[in-house]
Parts: structure tokens; C-alpha cells; sequence
């Protein structure tokens, strides 16, 4: 079964990588479950910048695999920042997901021709008479859809199609359990070396902005990749080389 638990983002991130290198799980895809995404339990700190070195006291990114990953140089460059580091493409996912002229933004707050992310903030902050959180039905279908048919998928059914410009990220749901507010993603596909780390910080941040915006406390992440893949196609990858050596098997 594709399935990998981690509590930092780090640790579940590596912990997958080491995974797919070795062959230990079905190649084609995975589930990670990232127990504690965000540090703190309360939302009382306003998240105001996007920049990831000013949120390393909320995000729980996994110190040693963050060190190590954002020196990384790869072979090719991030779309947002015209550079190469591994820090490069933990602001490009960033940015796509949350900037207001990111990729994924567009379609979460224009592509449906409404902000999918303020109605879901607008139903997390009903409350009861007594001042309850109210879990109806609808909470469990708060789901955001982020691929776009009339424009993804006309590329993706051309005879020869060109992935290049299609929305890797297809939805996230919001799943509220009790006082905590967890949030799932499915990829459809995922560069595990350049974009995975950098989404599931993405989503974290996400995950904390939500929780701030409703009175929910931060739960877990699960992000689901219909298939895992690699930009760099050398065999090792030389990320998972890099990052073994840096922190020594101690995540």
C-alpha cells in the first residue's frame, strides 16, 4: 500500500522520498499522512508575508530536511524566482497556491467565476445560537477543484497532449473534526524531487490561514499523488542522495 505517516512535513517528506527510491511502496502512487503540519495549537499569530523563513515558528517544515533541502541546487529552475535552489521552489509552490496571481490561486478565488476559499471560510465560521461550531452535512463535502476542464483537460485530451501548463493539483477538501480542521489533497501528478516539499508547506500555510479566518484549531494534512514522478529523471535522484547525506538518516 502507498501509504507513509510523518508528524513534521520533513519527516513525511523524506520518509516518502526514501520510500519511492527504494522500491518499498508501489511506484505509481502514494498517500502521506502529516500529523502535525503546523507547530502551534492556537491561531493567534496573523500570517501577513508569504516569505517561508518568517513562518519557521508555525509551519512545522522538519528543521534538518529543510536545511538541507533549500541549499539544494537543481538542474532546472523555478517558474516564480528564475532560480534553482531548493528555497527557489519552496517559494514557487508557495506563491502558486496562495500568491493572488499564482496558478493555483486562479483557479481557487476566478476559474469558477467565484472564491471557492471565502465560501468554505463562510460556512467554517457558522456558529450556533450558543456560539458552537456547527458540523452539518455540508462539511463534509467542502471541497475546492482546482484542475479546470475547460482549459486542463481540452490540453490533456489533445491527441498529443502537453502536460506542460496543467494543474498537478486537481482539489483539496476540508475535513472538520470536532475543534480541528484537517485538509486533504489529490494530485494528479507530482514531481516528488522540485514540487512536493514546497506544496505540502503550501498547504500548511494554507491550512493555518483557514483555521485563522474560522476558530478552527490546525489538524493534519493528507496529500494524495495519482502518480509520483521525478524532474531530474537520473537514477538515484541526486536530491535523495544530497539530502542522506546532510541529515545522516535523523529526520
Amino acid at each position: 500500500m502507498g501509504y507513509i505517516e510523518g508528524e513534521s512535513i520533513g519527516e513525511a517528506y523524506f520518509k516518502a522520498l526514501d520510500a519511492i527510491v527504494n522500491t518499498k511502496i508501489p511506484y505509481w502512487y502514494l498517500t502521506i499522512h502529516i500529523s502535525q503540519p503546523i507547530l502551534v495549537t492556537s491561531t493567534g499569530r496573523s500570517i501577513s508575508s508569504l516569505d517561508i523563513n518568517k513562518l519557521l515558528n508555525v509551519i512545522n517544515v522538519g528543521n534538518k530536511v529543510y536545511d538541507a533541502f533549500t541549499n539544494f541546487k537543481f538542474p532546472k529552475q523555478n517558474g516564480w524566482t528564475k532560480g534553482s535552489s531548493g528555497m527557489d521552489w519552496i517559494n514557487g509552490r508557495i506563491k502558486d497556491l496562495l500568491d493572488d496571481n499564482g496558478y493555483y490561486n486562479y483557479s481557487l478565488s476566478k476559474g469558477f467565476q467565484f472564491n471557492q476559499l471565502q465560501e468554505i471560510e463562510k460556512r467554517l465560521s457558522d456558529r450556533s445560537k450558543k456560539g458552537n461550531k456547527m458540523h452539518g452535512g455540508s462539511t463534509n463535502a467542502l471541497v475546492c477543484t482546482v484542475f479546470l476542464p475547460n482549459d486542463d483537460l481540452i490540453k490533456a485530451c489533445k491527441h498529443r497532449p502537453n502536460a506542460k501548463g496543467m494543474r498537478c493539483l486537481t482539489q483539496i477538501d476540508f475535513k472538520p473534526i470536532k475543534d480541528k480542521l484537517n485538509l486533504m489533497a489529490v494530485f494528479r501528478s507530482q514531481f516528488f524531487d522540485t514540487k512536493a516539499y514546497g506544496n505540502f508547506i503550501a498547504l500548511a500555510i494554507l491550512l493555518y490561514k483557514i483555521c485563522q479566518n474560522t476558530g478552527y484549531k490546525p489538524g493534519a494534512i493528507v496529500s494524495t499523488a495519482n502518480k509520483v514522478t521525478f524532474d531530474d529523471p537520473k537514477k538515484p535522484p541526486p536530491l535523495y542522495e544530497y539530502l542522506s547525506a546532510s541529515i545522516g538518516g535523523d529526520i
